[in-house]
């Protein structure tokens, strides 16, 4: 069974935009964001504005929790879109938020 569906993404999505810190932003619904799977093993997502796109590879992952964290690392760069910041680095904006994140659901931050 494959659990890695556009069905499955804009779940996550849809979940985590009502939980901490999501919740404190003006994200966009799930219905105005364009989610698109591929089988891609040199990468776990990617994020694009303008249309919003996040994409996900069922390549590399086969549990929720892998999905969960992907998506989570995805809206962290829609965040910093949102925030008119560098949204495609890994910098000290984004782990500020990672950080968050993870201490907040109890992941390692590396992870994210």
């Amino acid at each position: 069974m494959n659990l890695i569906t556009v069905e499955s993404c804009k779940a996550v999505y849809r979940m985590l935009c009502r939980l901490p810190p999501f919740n404190k932003y003006k994200l966009p619904r799930p219905s105005e964001i364009e989610f698109l799977v591929v089988d891609d093993p040199t990468m776990y997502g990617q994020y694009q504005p303008e249309p919003h796109c996040i994409t996900i590879s069922s390549a590399k992952m086969s549990q929720l929790q892998t999905l969960e964290k992907t998506m989570a690392h995805e809206m962290v760069h829609l965040i910093l879109y949102l925030q008119g910041k560098r949204y495609e680095l890994h910098n000290k904006n984004f782990y500020n938020l990672t950080y968050q994140i993870a201490s907040i659901y109890g992941w390692e931050p590396k992870d994210l």
